[in-house]
């Protein structure tokens, strides 16, 4: 332990956990609500005002419906997708703050049935507001590259 080192209470540390298995959650929703459809689940995922931002062509969305409308635009693109998320960082910037950088491996079907490979790093904020609950003020999504629509055939779920 340096001189540096804080000490802090159990209830403190208690807290923190508490508050990243929260974040986690709100992680894993994200790709459950994508890929599942369960737009109620992702919508709770948002604060109101919180701004999902897919540069190169996708679009920004802003406020809960405009997020809601990113659902739309995915629908559009992808018949289908399956999304895999790790290497989930995260840093508090206070009690009720704190960051997150994760990355994505997708795979997504084109509605002619063509498969793409997606890869992205999600940078977000975090804030826990009046009422407690963690949620998403704000999504970046950087793709490192997606993949040209390939005739790879899926087998049905066995």
């Amino acid at each position: 332990m340096t001189a540096s080192t804080q000490i802090r209470s159990l209830e403190d540390r208690v807290e923190e956990l508490t508050s990243r298995t929260a974040l986690a959650e709100l992680v894993a929703g994200y790709c459950r609500g994508v890929d599942h459809g369960e737009l109620d689940l992702f919508l709770s995922l948002w604060h109101d005002d919180a701004e999902y931002l897919i540069p190169g062509g996708r679009g920004d969305f802003i406020g809960i419906e405009g997020i809601r409308q990113s659902q739309v635009v995915i629908g559009k693109a992808w018949k289908s997708t399956k999304h895999w998320t790790t290497n989930h960082v995260i840093t508090f910037d206070g009690p009720d703050l704190a960051t997150g950088k994760s990355d994505c491996f997708a795979i997504c079907e084109h509605h002619d049935g063509k498969i793409s490979l997606v890869s992205a790093t999600y940078d977000d904020r975090y804030e826990r507001r009046g009422d407690g609950v963690w949620r998403i003020a704000k999504r970046l999504v950087t793709r490192w590259f997606v993949s040209e629509g390939t005739d790879i055939r899926l087998l049905p779920a066995f």
